[in-house]
């Protein structure tokens, strides 16, 4: 991320945050951390590996920035002349989203320093902007624009929600946009290749759905699409290389189904598909870098519990079986590695255990192998893969009554460990994580021991 409106033969620098590697160039002309023409310069922040406020690495060129009442801001130098000045008399920004601070070198006039700048000088979690709504269940999506939009989902006041809102990274704030057509729990997101988003199925007031909607992020407003075949919850839904979203299994409360369908976004329509060779139900589908689609585990009949695996080729709409997972599960998490392989992790398995392993298939062979197990078993969780390609598992509930997780920790498969990093501020289970533009990770509501969370943090 280069600073704004710098050029510059002076070296670049970069900020190890949460493990992504964030470049900005420092300029020769005066910026608000040094100001070559008259000697001024600012403090270094801390960078004891110990404080999770700041920058990781000690050449990092992060300061600390002081408002009139003392309080310290960890930021990067940003050039002057695209910095507010602060109100003389009242010391003030105009803009909520900045702070001012008065020991700059930009000039004796006090500047507004924008609190997105601070977040380049931080790392492990750290809070931001509140929900309108406690939510669990919900789902998250990442825009096109860059914006988070978080929608749906149950909490204890008004049950089963319609309301989605907006989440602004710049400012660290949510708004409430468009109400759903339907309120909707256990649903599916999806973002389509022209920006919009198609949401599935789910549990409303009036039961399993078979509806679906689309957002426009251009007008903030829901429209109905055409429904599914089937009412689906507790189902997947993945958008395909040719743009198409794949939905499969689980359908209404009473019912466990292999179906598949294709939503196409050029026509609106929905047609059926070939049946998956098991029923499943809160199982994964992982779209892989050949194009096919991988689905895993789940429950089956009866509620048992599968370790079964198969491939949807786009191409042929038709499921083959790939070789089994070491261990049979369902509630866990797939993600899709930067090498093509897929990490699967945790999970309730056989006899309601809940998992600690993790395990890898390979597309170029068909093949599972494990790889070294979590720190915590944990199901309900989420998975993120980060820029640097590592992935972030993050909360869940542990085997024990209630024992739900604030507990993060990171896989590295470049040398295929686990490692601990700091925990969440809040446990959550059925909570949301998405990788954001910039590296960072956003978790949002979640439930702890019957306490639905509207909050959200930054990792």
């Amino acid at each position: 991320m280069n600073s704004i409106g710098q050029t510059t033969q002076l070296p670049n620098y970069s900020c190890s945050e949460n493990n992504a590697s964030i470049q900005f160039t420092l300029s020769s002309s005066a910026h608000s951390a040094s100001n070559p023409t008259s000697n001024c310069a600012l403090q270094q922040c801390n960078t004891s590996l110990n404080d999770n406020n700041n920058c990781l690495s000690s050449s990092t060129p992060c300061y600390d920035y002081r408002t009139i009442n003392n309080i310290s801001y960890c930021a990067p130098g940003i050039l002057c002349s695209i910095l507010e000045t602060c109100d003389n008399v009242t010391q003030a920004c105009s803009s909520n989203n900045s702070v001012c601070v008065i020991n700059s070198c930009c000039s004796p006039q006090a500047v507004c320093l924008p609190f997105f700048a601070t977040q380049m000088c931080k790392t492990g979690w750290f809070p931001t902007g509140t929900m309108g709504d406690t939510r669990y269940g919900h789902t998250e999506s990442v825009l096109s624009n860059g914006k988070i939009l978080v929608t749906g989902g149950m909490n204890i006041i008004v049950g089963f929600l319609n309301s989605a809102e907006l989440y602004d990274l710049s400012t660290g704030t949510w708004t409430t946009t468009g109400n759903m057509t339907n309120a909707r729990y256990y649903h599916t997101a999806s973002v389509l290749s022209n920006g919009k988003v198609l949401v599935t199925g789910g549990v409303g007031n009036s039961g399993t759905l078979n509806s679906a909607e689309l957002y426009d992020p251009s007008t903030g407003t829901w429209i109905s699409a055409s429904n599914m075949t089937n009412a689906r919850y507790a189902h997947t839904a993945s958008v395909l290389s040719n743009g198409k979203v794949l939905v499969t299994g689980r359908t209404d409360s009473n019912n466990t189904f292999n179906s598949a369908e294709l939503y196409d976004p050029s026509t609106g329509i929905w047609t059926t598909t070939s049946n998956m060779t098991n029923v499943r139900q809160l199982h994964t589908a992982s779209v892989l870098s050949n194009g096919k689609v991988l689905v895993t585990g789940g429950n089956g009949i009866g509620n048992i519990i599968l370790n079964s695996a198969e491939l949807y080729d786009p191409s042929t709409g038709t499921w083959t079986t790939t070789g089994n997972m070491n261990d049979a599960r369902s509630d866990h998490t797939a993600s899709v590695l930067s090498n093509g392989k897929v990490l699967v992790t945790g999970g309730n398995g056989i006899t309601n255990i809940i998992l600690n392993s993790a395990e890898l298939y390979d597309p170029s062979t068909s093949v599972w192998t494990t790889t070294s197990n979590m720190t915590n078993a944990r199901f309900v969780h989420t998975a993120s893969v980060l820029l640097n390609g590592k992935v972030l598992v993050t909360g869940g509930e542990s085997n024990g009554s209630n024992n739900y997780l604030n507990s993060a920790e990171l896989y590295d498969p470049l040398i295929s460990t686990w490692t601990t990093t700091s925990n969440m501020t809040n446990a959550r289970v059925w909570h949301t994580a998405s990788v954001l533009s910039n590296g960072l990770v956003l978790v949002t509501g979640g439930l702890d021991n019957n306490v639905i969370y509207s909050s959200a943090e930054l990792y």
